[in-house]
């Protein structure tokens, strides 16, 4: 009993009759007849590879086939054979569920928008899933272990974003944004400073929101944005209470004893009621446009 490693990794029974239509076809598509000279070179063949003991594989067994035929002195029927497995090879790969769904990605024909990052009818949308598709591929076929592979596919586990696989990369993550805001960042290209005000706090947070999406898959998250901001809205309302100190108050002050770091309800504010009341106003105007400014520039 001879056995056969099909494409797809399943075995089955050697059959010669596979080979002998195979190199007919090829006499055939050449003469416009089988001959018994052909119908004889063919069984030939098929009877070299049968009498072969190990287990070969298709690729393998179509290699030997073309040498057989390369070492007899019909070349032509070997260039006609060699032409007709390439045209096999396309015709399986465009009918293959990897090319269907490539084809799909593409086409946009199915979108299901499973990435939050990404609009799957744009043209980076359809190109960034067709990769997943090669990649998903490639990761079961060249870097997952068997059991892995088979346990994925029969549905007994889940590999979580498969097309990262190869590359590692990991899915919705928490920004540290306490940290980045604190201390700045580096976006590669350049160095962000810390933040100084509410305003520019978001402004940051939209931009670190969009460049951590484009590094990742799935969604990115802030899991304490309020309490985050709170460092921010003191430095605002400091800036805006030293503003009113100069323009609102005739009282006599000493700047020395605020900093940026009180908190907006210390009594020491609440000194210089107009000063207070024009910081808080201006406070909240500036916290309502950056909250704004951050969603159109997310959202947009």
């Amino acid at each position: 009993m001879k056995y056969v490693v099909k494409r797809d990794k399943r075995t089955e029974l050697f059959n010669k009759e596979k080979i002998i239509n195979a190199v007919e076809a090829a006499f055939n598509s050449v003469e416009n007849e089988i001959s018994d000279k052909a119908h004889m070179k063919a069984r030939e063949i098929a009877n070299y590879v049968g009498d072969i003991e190990e287990t070969l594989d298709v690729e393998k067994i179509q290699d030997i086939v073309e040498e057989k035929l390369m070492a007899s002195n019909r070349k032509d029927i070997a260039r006609e054979y060699i032409r007709y497995r390439y045209q096999r090879t396309k015709e399986r790969e465009r009918n293959s569920q990897f090319m269907k769904e490539v084809s799909e990605k593409l086409g946009a024909t199915n979108v299901q928008n499973q990435n939050a990052n990404v609009d799957e009818h744009s043209f980076g949308g359809r190109m960034g899933e067709a990769k997943n598709s090669l990649m998903k591929k490639y990761a079961l076929d060249y870097i997952m272990s068997d059991m892995s592979r088979e346990n994925h596919l029969n549905n007994e586990i889940y590999v979580h974003d498969l097309d990262s696989y190869a590359v590692g990369c990991h899915n919705c993550l928490s920004i540290p944004f306490d940290k980045l805001l604190a201390e700045g960042f580096n976006t590669r290209q350049t160095d962000v400073r810390p933040a100084q005000s509410i305003n520019t706090a978001f402004q940051l947070v939209a931009v670190i929101f969009q460049l951590q999406s484009l590094q990742q898959f799935g969604g990115v998250s802030a899991t304490h944005l309020d309490w985050t901001m709170v460092p921010y809205v003191r430095k605002s309302f400091y800036k805006h209470f030293i503003d009113g100190l100069h323009y609102v108050t005739d009282a006599k002050y000493d700047e020395s004893e605020f900093n940026s770091e009180l908190s907006v309800d210390s009594e020491e504010y609440k000194k210089y009621p107009a000063t207070y009341n024009y910081a808080m106003d201006m406070t909240k105007r500036e916290l309502n446009q950056a909250v704004e400014g951050m969603y159109h520039n997310l959202r947009y």
